[in-house]
C-alpha cells in the first residue's frame, strides 16, 4: 500500500518543478523583442512596412516563424546554414562539407537556400524566392528595405544610407 501512495514531499517537489517548467515556457518569447522591433522600425521604416505587408502572415509579427516558415528575427534566426539539411538524418546536425556537396549536386532550379553570411546573401534569396505566393515580384527597393529591417532587428548597426548593392557583401548577418 505504501508503494502506491506518494510521499507528501515528493508531491510538493513534483508540483513545484512542473510549475517552474510551465512558467519557463510561458516567458520564453520567440522572435524579436519589442526593443528589437522598435530599433528596426526606427532604422528601416520602409522595411518594417514591407515586412508587415508581405512577410508577417507567414513568419509572424515578431519574425518568430509560423507553421513551416522559419524564424527571421530573434535568437537563432537567419542561420548560416539551412536547418532542414544535414546529411545525418538529424535536422539539428549541420555539416558544411555535406551542404556543399548537396549544393553542387542539386538540379538546376531546385528550391534551395544557400548559406546566409552577408546581407547580399539574404537579399539574393529574398528577391528570388519571396514572398512565397509571388516570388520576385516586389520592387528591388522593397527587398533592400526588408533586408535593412531584418538586420536592424537582429542587432546590426546600419551604415549611413543603409544596406544596398554597394555594401551588402561586406555586411555580415548578426548571429544571436
Amino acid at each position: 500500500m505504501s508503494s502506491r501512495i506518494a510521499h507528501p514531499v515528493t508531491s510538493v517537489v513534483g508540483g513545484v518543478l512542473g510549475g517552474l517548467v510551465l512558467l519557463g515556457c510561458a516567458v520564453t518569447q520567440l522572435g524579436a523583442t519589442a526593443a528589437d522591433l522598435a530599433r528596426a522600425q526606427n532604422q528601416a521604416a520602409a522595411g518594417a512596412t514591407t515586412y508587415a505587408a508581405e512577410c508577417a502572415k507567414c513568419h509572424g509579427q515578431r519574425g518568430e516563424g509560423l507553421a513551416s516558415a522559419p524564424a527571421l528575427m530573434g535568437p537563432g534566426a537567419l542561420p548560416e546554414y539551412p536547418r532542414n539539411s544535414g546529411g545525418s538524418g538529424d535536422p539539428g546536425f549541420i555539416d558544411g562539407q555535406q551542404l556543399q556537396i548537396e549544393a553542387q549536386a542539386r538540379p538546376a532550379g531546385a528550391a534551395w537556400r544557400d548559406t546566409f553570411r552577408s546581407a547580399q546573401d539574404l537579399f539574393s534569396f529574398t528577391s528570388t524566392h519571396m514572398p512565397m505566393q509571388h516570388a520576385g515580384e516586389l520592387k528591388l527597393g522593397d527587398y533592400w528595405a526588408l533586408v535593412n529591417f531584418l538586420l536592424a532587428a537582429q542587432g546590426a548597426t546600419l551604415p549611413a544610407g543603409g544596406i544596398g548593392p554597394a555594401n551588402a557583401s561586406s555586411m555580415p548577418i548578426p548571429k544571436r
